[in-house]
């Protein structure tokens, strides 16, 4: 995973939980703040700002997010209001909704992408987590 500064963290965001290589967990998982994840979630993902899917990571399940940046592999659609970012190594299959989206030469992407218009983001911001 390249450095947090390239996706413009403010000094004051952390990563408040990180899901190691090896863990498997059974969802749905509700995280505050950002994440990281380099171990295997099945189902939901549900982050306050950002979330991380490095290189080893598995998502089998929707996630809900400010900014997403995949490395690894996720099945299932993404809503991240701010932005999505796949990294050479991503794999998404599910669609995509967001404001802003990157994707790096050599990442796979199956699925639709909706580019959200700013009212869009706000609804998807205020929803209930």
């Amino acid at each position: 995973m390249k450095e947090e500064n390239q996706y413009n963290f403010k000094s004051t965001d952390t990563i408040s939980t990180v899901v190691g290589r090896g863990t498997y967990i059974v969802g749905p998982v509700t995280i505050k703040n950002s994440a990281r994840i380099d171990g295997h979630i099945e189902g939901e993902v549900t982050v306050d700002h950002e979330v991380f899917i490095g290189e080893g990571g598995i998502v089998n399940g929707k996630i809900i997010c400010e900014i997403v940046v995949i490395g690894g592999k996720v099945t299932g659609s993404v809503q991240a209001a701010q932005r999505v970012i796949l990294e050479e190594k991503a794999e998404l299959h599910g669609d995509i909704y967001t404001g802003n989206l990157k994707i790096a030469n050599g990442a796979v992407f199956n699925g639709f992408c909706y580019m959200l218009t700013d009212s869009e983001k706000t609804k998807l911001t205020n929803q209930p987590q």
